[in-house]
C-alpha cells in the first residue's frame, strides 16, 4: 500500500423519512496522519418509484429501513 490509499470496503443502503441513502465506505490508511473510515453518502429523495424498487430489493430484510454504518468523516450528495 502507498503512504495514503483509499480502498473501497462496503456499500450500504438504508432509508430515512425523506431519503433513500447509498453509503460507500472507504478505509483511509495514512501512516503520517491517521487512519480513518470515510463514508460517501448519496441521498436520493424518496419517490413512489424509488420506494417501490427499494421495497422489492430489500423485502427480506429483518429491518426494512436498514441503518447507517458509523464513520469518522463523510461526504454527502443530494439528488432529487
Amino acid at each position: 500500500m502507498s503512504k495514503t490509499e483509499r480502498e473501497r470496503l462496503y456499500e450500504n443502503v438504508y432509508r430515512t423519512r425523506d431519503y433513500i441513502v447509498k453509503q460507500e465506505l472507504y478505509l483511509i490508511v495514512d501512516a503520517e496522519q491517521n487512519n480513518a473510515v470515510l463514508s460517501v453518502d448519496t441521498y436520493y429523495r424518496r419517490t413512489l418509484v424509488r420506494d417501490s424498487k427499494y421495497q422489492l430489493l430489500y423485502k427480506d430484510r429483518k429491518h426494512i429501513n436498514g441503518k447507517r454504518l458509523p464513520s469518522n468523516t463523510y461526504i454527502r450528495m443530494y439528488i432529487d
